[in-house]
C-alpha cells in the first residue's frame, strides 16, 4: 500500500468517525443531501492537504 493510499484511508476513517459521533450525539441528521456531502469531502481534503492562507502562485 502506498504511503499516499494510506493517507487517504486515515482521512476517511477520521471523517467517518466525526461524522458518525454527531449523528449519535444528535448534531446531524442520518439523512444527507449535497451541502452534506461537499462538507464531508472538503474535510477529508483538508486533512489532506491542509488550506494554506496564501494565494497561490501565478502559473508560469
Amino acid at each position: 500500500m502506498t504511503d499516499s493510499t494510506h493517507q487517504l484511508i486515515e482521512a476517511i476513517h477520521a471523517v467517518t468517525s466525526i461524522v458518525q459521533l454527531r449523528i449519535e450525539n444528535g448534531e446531524r441528521s442520518t439523512h444527507i443531501d449535497a451541502h452534506d456531502l461537499v462538507e464531508v469531502l472538503l474535510s477529508i481534503a483538508d486533512r489532506l492537504e491542509p488550506v494554506v492562507d496564501q494565494e497561490p502562485p501565478e502559473p508560469r
